[in-house]
């Protein structure tokens, strides 16, 4: 069962990835039912595969999903006038229930679903180290992928996403997704486990005994050596293809998490020195191969970002000054997950004529969407992962639960740096990346206390 249960979370990571990732309904519905239809077996075979949890673990995923289906349950009209006016204030017409516009959160409650169910398949996987393993290795390979497509979109010009033309983003990379920032979010969740692999390889080849005088020449043989190699040059592809992908906050919020793994690896290890040492060959490697295929592009994205903010009207920062006005109106409970293209009109001062579907800040939609209570309580639980996986790399007994930890560390570092001006969470397929890593993160932090407890 959980050789199954382990396929059908890849497989639908995958999917979800290669179709669009997740951009189109239809082709994400297909990654839902993979992952229903697993949970369905599982329930009509009568197992009890998933093993004990910690408390958190379930209340957050739980409490997020009643407030989304509180949302949509009819309430008396009364309710709804005393706490809130949207009644007339969006659409015109008097509503019975929290969410403005019904069908886009059952749309986004079956995304949420689908993501809940990741979250703990990937818990329940991570218990066997084996299977752990593949896991990771499944997400850096399917970020290997990505990367070498987007490079071969940027460097040839071919802009197709299999038989799809693209229409937008034709001179950046953007592998099998629509948006480069979106495809920016993928690759920036994947480099820091194939950078903490790098770290893995590089201990495993040195041994235990950190002060052997052990030369290159002799280390080449090795097959530890070959895996080390080819871990530094997928996570250098990596990088590169992100920063072909010409996104700015992708690149910042990238080169933050490499900062974050470095740091902690430099802090908390053994090897300092050597630590210092990988870092600046893999930043050495990855400038290298970004001169060889020309920066230019790149600097030019980076100048022109002071331009773009002085347009009071056209700008990220005006989006923002609007959905906060949202979140005023309905504090507590929000417009209704995933309603801001519609409820953003009854505010909307900027890109007027203009249809804006997201804040891009995934911080002011979210508690625009769900109300700051429920906001607050899902980021807060978003940073606690993150603590615990930091606590996790510091004090695990096993150097690849360490290992994954670090990668699962810079990762959520990454996307949350990102989510202060984009909307990666609204990507499916990104939001059910997101949620495998926090299953990795907090399966990290249980396999230590358990480790402990013997």
């Amino acid at each position: 069962m959980r050789r199954f249960l382990e396929g059908s979370l890849i497989l639908g990571v995958v999917v979800s990835v290669l179709a669009f990732g997740g951009a189109e309904p239809i082709s994400f519905a297909i990654v839902q039912l993979i992952l229903l239809g697993a949970v369905a077996v599982v329930i009509l075979r009568g197992a009890e595969p998933m093993g004990p949890f910690a408390w958190h673990a379930f209340m957050i995923p739980s409490l997020l999903t009643g407030v989304v289906l509180l949302q949509l349950c009819p309430l008396p009209a009364s309710w709804l006038t005393r706490f809130s006016d949207r009644a007339d204030s969006v659409t015109g017409a008097r509503l019975n229930c929290w969410s403005i516009e019904p069908h886009s959160t059952q749309t986004q409650l079956l995304i949420l679903l689908a993501c809940v169910i990741a979250f703990y398949l990937a818990q329940f996987v991570s218990q066997d180290r084996d299977c752990k393993r593949r896991l990771v290795v499944s997400l850096v390979g399917l970020g290997t992928f990505e990367a070498f497509y987007g490079l071969v979109q940027y460097l040839s010009g071919w802009q197709k996403i299999f038989a799809y033309t693209k229409k937008y983003d034709l001179e950046e990379a953007t592998g099998t997704y629509i948006n480069r920032n979106h495809y920016a979010g993928l690759l920036e969740m994947i480099l820091p486990f194939s950078i903490a692999l790098i770290f893995y390889e590089y201990g495993k080849l040195r041994g235990d005994d950190s002060h052997s005088a052990t030369t290159v020449k002799r280390m080449m043989p090795r097959r530890s050596f070959q895996r080390f190699v080819l871990c530094l040059g997928i996570a250098v592809v990596l990088f590169a293809a992100l920063i072909f992908s010409r996104s700015r906050m992708g690149i910042i919020a990238a080169s933050a998490s490499m900062l974050v793994i470095f740091g902690l690896s430099v802090i908390f290890r053994r090897q300092r020195k050597s630590g210092i040492v990988l870092f600046a060959v893999f930043i050495a490697l990855s400038a290298g191969l970004a001169i060889w295929i020309g920066p230019g592009p790149i600097v030019g994205r980076f100048e022109n970002v002071g331009q773009e903010y002085e347009l009071r009207d056209q700008s990220r920062l005006s989006i923002w000054r609007d959905a906060m006005g949202l979140i005023g109106r309905h504090p507590l409970f929000g417009t209704g997950l995933g309603t801001l293209p519609v409820a953003y009109t009854s505010v909307q001062t900027a890109f007027l004529g203009q249809f804006v579907n997201h804040a891009h800040n995934d911080y002011v939609e979210l508690a625009s969407d769900l109300g700051l209570p429920a906001a607050l309580v899902l980021f807060a639980s978003f940073f606690f992962v993150l603590a615990r996986a930091a606590q996790a790399f510091r004090s695990s007994l096993r150097n690849f639960d360490r290992i994954i930890a670090l990668g699962c560390v810079g990762s959520l570092v990454a996307i949350l740096l990102h989510s202060l001006t984009d909307f990666n969470l609204y990507m499916p397929a990104n939001a059910l990346i997101f949620s495998v890593i926090l299953g990795l993160g907090i399966s990290t932090q249980r396999r230590n206390s358990e480790l402990r407890s013997e």
